[in-house]
């Protein structure tokens, strides 16, 4: 049976997590900004990298007191942590702009647009991820709308080669840009060798893994 989880200690730790980072990186100098930046976008790594991950190294997710499907059993409240920091990031940046922000977002570049309507589709998915709303849409329905995770991750992928590569000075200097970039490599190589690690198993069984639907 489908379920999204949402437990409280699972957000507890999300949440604690996710500020002592940001904690840790202000006080090694970045930018409150950047770091509402840089944070969702750690969350989404994490999001995107855990599926193929446990496809690809099984035994490295089992134990005694863990779940048969950790870490997937946290998608929803590493997404809901996504969508509030994201929104954070947002208001930052409303704010840098004096909350001009009618005539920021119609001056928008085609990137940071695409990353605006990214915020958008993470609110949504997070208002999705309870069991209410599971039940409400039907568990296809809900899986199909959930998927809209990886056009949110291309989105963010593109705003972030947007302020991280295609700027002036490039190769950078900044630490936190060279670990967006490993990111934004990592996932798509995990997302083909699962694919190729499914295919190779139907091959030579003539079934899919119980979980490919």
């Amino acid at each position: 049976m489908i379920h999204t989880g949402n437990k409280l200690k699972r957000h507890v730790a999300v949440g604690l997590s996710t500020i002592v980072l940001s904690l840790l990186m202000w006080f090694l100098g970045v930018h409150h900004q950047r770091i509402a930046g840089a944070i969702p976008f750690f969350l989404l790594f994490c999001i995107m990298a855990m599926g193929p991950a446990k496809r690809l190294w099984p035994s490295l997710w089992k134990g005694k007191k863990l779940s048969p499907m950790f870490p997937i059993t946290w998608r929803s409240e590493l997404g809901i942590w996504f969508a509030i920091w994201s929104v954070a990031h947002m208001l930052f940046v409303f704010h840098a702009r004096e909350w001009a922000v009618v005539d920021y977002i119609t001056g928008m570049s085609p990137w940071a647009f695409g990353a605006f309507v990214a915020v958008i589709m993470a609110v949504v998915l997070a208002v999705a991820s309870t069991n209410k709303a599971l039940v409400f849409l039907g568990a296809k329905s809900w899986k199909w709308l959930q998927n809209a995770a990886h056009i949110i991750w291309w989105l963010s992928v593109v705003h972030t080669v947007d302020r991280a590569v295609l700027r002036p000075g490039f190769p950078s200097a900044d630490p936190l840009h060279w670990i967006y970039i490993i990111m934004m490599i990592t996932v798509p190589v995990l997302q083909i060798a699962a694919f190729a690690k499914v295919v190779s198993i139907y091959r030579k069984t003539g079934e899919y893994p119980n979980d490919i639907l």
